[in-house]
């Protein structure tokens, strides 16, 4: 990771090489190629290196030649490389909608992260052996569907973890990990970073991220009748009480004929068709339930969801019972004029 400064220091040579019986040298070796170069420099100071810095490093050796003798000595050397791992992070959800990866706060999800161009062996500075895996989770204020990535990665990550191989590793979670007083309505976004470590004057650097909208559980109320009623004029007008919507959703009122909802074919009341990008809660007026029962009898009312994720109730069916027929009692009146005969 780190852009090893391209100047080496000089000025700790031993007293042997700082006097003018002896020519001093820097020799690159070029580990992953075997190349060999040899740089005169002076007795004290700095020189850039002769040779591009290679990923799998450079050995530089420090030399002193005695003039007279023509002995050299080996003074000091350095193994060291110009390094920055390479990282990708793709998140995957159940959700095919492609702006931005979503999900649902009680459904799964992967994370897939692929990490190139880590070095192994002994020697090497942490920062090219490894790097840094965190997942933030930060819940949406009131109000938004949209956070800052960098004000969310800049808190306390939830968890984190070195990651020290190159290659492929994925992730699964059986649901989010936002939470809420209602763990059902959590409602925000996780994100994944991977940071390069910090190495010398280098600071730790973000090199991959991706994050997951996560979405709550629907939710809804039949307002206008209650569970076990029995009418006798006619069915009032309802309203429906969405939350929470999901962004892709097919919201359905069914009636159906009898107490069960299983098996048997409702009729459909009132419908209300999604197909955004963030999520909604909506109240709608139903007043045509009355003119969807035609006769005396039980029946269930059932509002439902329908999103990639299976169709859900949004409440528990309400069952209830018509009877509109009004019965008369005859009664016989005999009138008379008091007359006996």
């Amino acid at each position: 990771m780190k852009p090893f400064a391209l100047l080496l220091a000089l000025s700790s040579l031993n007293a042997s090489a700082q006097t003018s019986g002896y020519v001093n040298f820097i020799r690159q070796n070029q580990q992953g190629t075997s190349v060999v170069w040899d740089m005169p420099v002076a007795a004290a100071g700095t020189a850039p290196s002769a040779l591009a810095h290679e990923s799998s490093g450079s050995l530089f050796q420090l030399w002193t030649v005695a003039q007279t003798t023509a002995k050299d000595h080996l003074l000091d050397q350095k193994l060291v490389g110009a390094y920055l791992p390479k990282a990708d992070i793709k998140i995957t959800t159940l959700d095919p909608y492609t702006i931005v990866p979503r999900t649902r706060v009680d459904q799964p999800f992967s994370v897939e992260i692929k990490v190139a161009d880590l070095l192994t062996g002994s020697s090497l500075p942490e920062a090219a052996t490894k790097v840094l895996l965190e997942q933030h989770v930060a819940s949406y204020p009131t109000g938004l569907t949209a956070l800052e990535p960098a004000a969310v990665v800049a808190n306390t990550p939830l968890n984190s973890a070195y990651i020290s191989q190159n290659g492929s590793t994925v992730l699964r979670f059986a649901a989010s990990s936002l939470k809420a007083t209602d763990p059902t309505k959590a409602l925000g976004e996780e994100h994944f970073v991977i940071h390069a470590l910090a190495d010398g004057s280098i600071s730790q650097s973000q090199i991959a991220s991706a994050h997951v909208q996560v979405w709550p559980v629907a939710s809804g109320e039949i307002i206008g009748i209650t569970a076990g009623q029995e009418l006798r004029y006619q069915v009032p007008s309802l309203q429906i009480n969405l939350h929470d919507l999901y962004p892709r959703s097919d919201t359905s009122l069914i009636l159906y004929e009898g107490s069960e909802v299983n098996g048997v074919q409702g009729k459909l009341i009132k419908s209300y068709p999604m197909d955004r990008d963030t999520g909604t809660s909506i109240i709608l007026d139903v007043p045509e339930v009355s003119s969807a029962i035609t006769r005396n009898g039980t029946y269930t009312l059932a509002l439902m969801s329908e999103t990639v994720y299976g169709t859900e109730l949004l409440c528990t069916p309400i069952t209830f019972s018509v009877k509109r027929t009004i019965e008369v009692n005859a009664m016989q009146v005999n009138f008379t004029d008091g007359t006996e005969h």
